[in-house]
């Protein structure tokens, strides 16, 4: 069952239409604060059911949010004495800004942890840039002149949908694409009035004498106020009556930094058709490339690429069961290997944790086909 209270480190939300995405962005935009303090003035501390709201901070359910985060990151960050309990989320930004980092310390007891973590912090330089929103901390970003850019979530939405609306004539908001949790947002268009955008890919298709699966070009756009990704735009393909995505890879991304602002983003935007004639020509590519030993080809690109057994096996059984164990081409395998976000999906995964896989599936592009086209037996 997904969380729906909007404080919970696991709240999640999907939307069915754009104007239901905006209004929400809206409201999360006024309910999100952003201070700036010297990093080194920051202390985490373990939370307690004893905890105070900072003085700054209305917030309703405030017993309901201590519990959350006691069942979750068990720790309050003090601000100048005050304390705000801090989400799931922020615990990356805060271990960037104490210039620690280790699998060892999700190991120690919260006090120890905090401890470790607070001994970094007195020594780090420079400002810290905290949000935060729905009564907890959600990142510690640098903030100094240089460091982090905030960019406005509802305006990047809005922003791509204008452009989309004036460039990509038929351009559609695919409903329920549009999803929110507290590390990012994301949504899709489908370009179905822009078919031109795939005729080299068709053409070569069908020059190779593969079946079109293709049924419209699309964009997705993620974007975060914690790290966890730039306004990034990805080329997609829509395959099998929409039912199915495929990312192409050869994201246009703009990172929180360096003065990052709608400006920048807007000139990636127009930078959206050509990147897609990009990525369209890096996957015609594949078509070039034979494999012999798909199942194990399969396997190990996905082993390289950091998929988890329980999917590549999924994925596998799926391949060898519509396609048997015949030679085939690096393009068969990578449109399977997406497959792993279906069966992800189909676990539960959703939001940032399917955008992270897609990000992992697309790395199988730039790798040597052949090196993974083995015979016989393989350990894996």
């Amino acid at each position: 069952m997904n969380e729906t209270r909007i404080f919970a480190d696991a709240f999640e939300t999907t939307f069915a239409n754009p104007k239901e995405m905006l209004d929400f962005l809206t409201e999360r935009g006024k309910t999100a604060t952003w201070i700036r303090k010297p990093t080194r003035s920051l202390r985490l501390v373990p939370i307690t059911q004893e905890t105070e709201p900072a003085p700054d901070t209305s917030v309703a359910d405030w017993e309901e949010i201590l519990m959350d985060t006691e069942k979750n990151t068990q720790l309050a960050l003090k601000i100048r004495g005050e304390s705000y309990p801090v989400r799931d989320c922020a615990i990356k930004t805060i271990l960037d800004r104490a210039g620690i980092s280790g699998s060892g310390l999700r190991k120690l007891e919260k006090s120890n942890y905090a401890k470790v973590v607070n001994y970094c912090l007195k020594v780090a330089k420079g400002d810290a840039l905290i949000k935060i929103a729905d009564g907890k901390v959600s990142a510690v970003h640098g903030g100094d002149s240089h460091d982090y850019s905030i960019l406005d979530m509802r305006a990047i939405f809005e922003t791509t949908m204008q452009y989309l609306d004036a460039n990509f004539k038929g351009s559609s908001y695919m409903e329920g694409s549009g999803a929110y949790d507290h590390s990012i947002v994301s949504a899709m268009w489908e370009l179905g009035g822009n078919q031109e955008l795939l005729d080299t890919y068709r053409t070569a298709l069908a020059d190779h004498g593969m079946s079109d699966p293709v049924v419209a070009p699309a964009v997705r756009l993620t974007t975060s106020d914690v790290a966890a990704s730039g306004a990034n735009l990805y080329p997609m393909l829509l395959c099998d009556s929409g039912n199915r995505t495929v990312n192409l890879g050869s994201p246009i991304k703009l990172a929180h930094t360096g003065g990052a602002d709608l400006v920048r983003f807007m000139d990636n935007l127009r930078m959206l058709c050509s990147r897609y004639q990009d990525a369209i020509a890096d996957m015609t590519k594949l078509m070039d490339i034979e494999i012999r030993n798909p199942l194990n080809c399969l396997k190990l690109v996905m082993k390289r690429i950091g998929i988890r057994k329980k999917l590549i096996n999924d994925v596998a059984e799926m391949f060898e069961h519509q396609n048997g164990a015949d030679p085939c081409t690096a393009h068969d395998i990578y449109f399977a290997i997406n497959e792993a976000c279906f069966f992800a999906a189909c676990e539960g995964t959703q939001g940032h944790g399917i955008i992270s896989l897609e990000e992992q599936v697309t790395r199988a592009l730039s790798l040597n086909w052949k090196e993974y086209d083995v015979s016989g037996a393989i350990k894996w």
